[in-house]
């Protein structure tokens, strides 16, 4: 009889169920996700015996979505985010500053033990210890799915539409992982087959474009399948939201097209020259030169999408505001990438059913504040009217003339905390008016620093948490949350960075307009017109990157990769900054004290804005030391263990 290791807490669930009571009560997807949970030997045959232990083998499988916020995907509690310019960490001991931000990460010690680099290429210990749940690599999934794919058939109680589909959903997570690796690791070995915990890896690395084949055919192949349905029925999200369809399967394809036709793969050059050079001349770190028909491969997946979605009655659709104000945009674009079951979000991860479920790292971006906005992304939200923001030269000025934080991207206020003048805007939880400035009171926080070390505590996804030592409520469980693997608003703006690269400039803002009219925003051409962007492809271009950081940052770390697939090694080198806030009295005087309103006074409405050098306790080495950047930093090293092995894997440029 077949024995695998396999670590399920579904599984378990099943058989205590099955053991104890002889029945097994159904575990949705929804709100019912699978906590984790120990584990045991399963026997496999057992697996596949009934349906029922087949299909929390599939949630199993779902489980291993991406999550930014999954401690077994943190750098020790550290958000990945923060490794690009729109965020910043203060924690200390975190991998971000221990590792990354002194520079010390090397291949050797990025995966054993607490240390990861970015993303783990494999479980500690190896493949014989899939059972380590700290720190899941992307091998866990693809065992789990690939476990599913080839045994289905054996089991009795599914009909041969549950089977197709079932399968069909696996493959679909299994491409997702494959997406995951490839932009952290480049091209990496081809798994189409179950292998046991005590296997190894059996298959030398593939080529980048070899690994890109396998992906791509499994998403071709779920998008073929006549069982797996376009969309869920409304009937069904209240229990099934976040289940794959054939609408993520092509969503998914455009985003991995994407991907791989950037700078970071698609160029005549490497991204590095730094020995060691096999991966590059293995063709597994790049495709060996540039070809436009990668971005024209990005067109034609987003078409299809498009396409598909008119066939099914334009199902997937952008979440519009109710009312065209600033709160009813909020509350839209809020929706959008939080709520469970929207109809903009094609791929979204359930983790956890309520914010406050979630574990360190998401408490490390409120209570202390670890990671937070930095003025870098602050200052890319434009102004409400679609004008790019030019607040800069109110900075310094003694009062402010001009309230840089009022009249902006609603955007802006859903993905940081900012002091405005009007009270009305100021209001957070129970009647507690945000004190940005300097000895002001926050009291979410507790201190003037904690949780805006850089002037701007975060907002998106925990939003008003309100729950301090003040008694205050806030809204942060007011609904199940989601995280937004991949939503509409993404595919629009791939769509027009993949047009803008193949010269279609004007067919580029429209997509673009699209995005930005959702949450009131004028068209960018008109209320920009020194950057001529319907000519001016390298202007287009920046101008998409900025708008993806304000549509998308902090969404499974997107600004991350954008920086990376982009290669903007200037980004990654600059010095990022923050911003005090002074409260002025009458006089022109700081005045750092809070305010109540009992006393009388108004709501202070004269302040002075000064940026200022992030440094503290964390400071990246590129800083102070910007020649010591290194292009190896855009790739992610391998585990030495595993190349040692000699089954064929490669070590990625510049890491030893």
């Amino acid at each position: 009889m077949k024995k695998v290791t396999y670590i399920i807490s579904a599984v378990l669930i099943a058989l205590s169920s099955y053991l104890f009571t002889g029945c097994v009560d159904q575990i949705r997807v929804g709100d019912g996700f699978l906590e984790k949970a120990g584990g045991e030997d399963v026997d496999e045959d057992l697996i596949f015996s009934r349906k029922v232990y087949t299909e929390y083998l599939l949630w199993q499988c779902y489980e291993g979505l991406y999550s930014p916020f999954k401690n077994c995907y943190t750098l020790n509690a550290g958000l990945i985010e923060a490794l690009s310019d729109i965020m910043h960490s203060e924690l200390g001991w975190d991998d971000l500053g221990r590792m990354f931000y002194t520079g010390n990460l090397t291949a050797a010690n990025a995966n054993p033990g607490w240390v990861q680099s970015r993303f783990a290429f494999i479980s500690q210990g190896g493949i014989q210890n899939m059972s380590n749940q700290s720190k899941r690599s992307i091998w866990n999934c693809v065992r789990d799915c690939e476990l599913l794919i080839d045994n289905i058939n054996r089991v009795p109680d599914m009909t041969d539409a549950e089977k197709a589909r079932y399968t069909a959903e696996a493959k679909i997570i299994l491409a997702t992982k494959y997406l995951d690796g490839i932009r952290h690791f480049g091209g990496l070995p081809i798994v189409d087959h179950a292998f046991k915990a005590e296997d190894q890896l059996e298959e030398g690395r593939s080529s980048l474009e070899k690994t890109v084949e396998f992906a791509v055919r499994l998403l071709d192949e779920a998008i073929a399948e006549p069982n797996l349905p376009w969309n869920l029925p409304d009937a069904d999200l209240a229990t099934w939201a976040g289940r794959m369809t054939k609408a993520s399967a092509v969503g998914i394809k455009a985003k991995l097209l994407h991907y791989v036709a950037s700078p970071i793969f698609n160029s005549d050059t490497p991204y590095c020259t730094e020995q060691p050079q096999e991966a590059v001349d293995l063709r597994q770190v790049w495709y060996g030169n540039y070809d436009v028909a990668r971005w024209n491969a990005v067109i034609t997946a987003c078409e299809q999408f498009f396409q598909m979605n008119d066939a099914n009655g334009g199902y997937y659709r952008l979440v519009e505001a109710a009312t065209q104000t600033e709160d009813g945009y909020r509350a839209a674009y809020r929706k959008a990438y939080r709520a469970r079951g929207n109809k903009e979000t094609i791929v979204e991860v359930h983790d956890r059913v309520y914010m406050t479920d979630w574990d360190q790292a998401p408490t490390n971006v409120w209570h202390s504040g670890a990671c937070a906005a930095t003025l870098d992304w602050m200052e890319m939200f434009p102004w409400a009217d679609g004008k790019d923001f030019d607040g800069q030269k109110y900075y310094g000025q003694v009062p402010a003339q001009k309230d840089i934080f009022a009249d902006r991207d609603p955007r802006l206020y859903e993905t940081m905390v900012v002091q405005k003048r009007n009270l009305k805007y100021q209001v957070y939880g129970e009647d507690n008016p945000v004190q940005m400035w300097k000895g002001g009171e926050f009291k979410v926080c507790g201190s003037d620093w904690a949780c805006k070390p850089w002037g701007f505590p975060t907002y998106k996804y925990v939003l008003d948490l309100g729950s301090d030592d003040q008694g205050g409520q806030g809204t942060i469980d007011d609904e199940p949350i989601q995280v937004s693997y991949l939503r509409l608003a993404e595919i629009y703006l791939i769509y027009a960075e993949a047009l803008a690269e193949t010269g279609r400039n004007t067919d580029a803002l429209k997509q673009l307009n699209i995005v930005r009219r959702r949450v009131g925003l004028g068209d960018i051409e008109v209320k920009n017109p020194g950057l001529n962007l319907t000519s001016n492809k390298e202007n287009l271009i920046k101008e998409i990157l900025r708008e993806r950081a304000c549509e998308l940052g902090f969404e499974c770390e997107s600004r991350f990769h954008d920086m990376n697939r982009r290669l903007l090694v200037n980004d990654f080198k600059k010095q990022l900054r923050g911003l005090n806030v002074y409260r002025l009295d009458g006089q022109g005087n700081r005045v750092e004290k809070p305010w109540s309103k009992d006393s009388g006074d108004p709501f202070p409405t004269e302040f002075e804005y000064e940026e200022f050098d992030i440094q503290g306790a964390n400071p990246r080495f590129v800083w102070s030391n910007p020649e010591m950047w290194s292009n190896k930093w855009i790739l992610a090293p391998l585990p030495p263990d595993e190349i040692n092995k000699n089954y064929g894997l490669t070590q990625n440029p510049g890491w030893y």
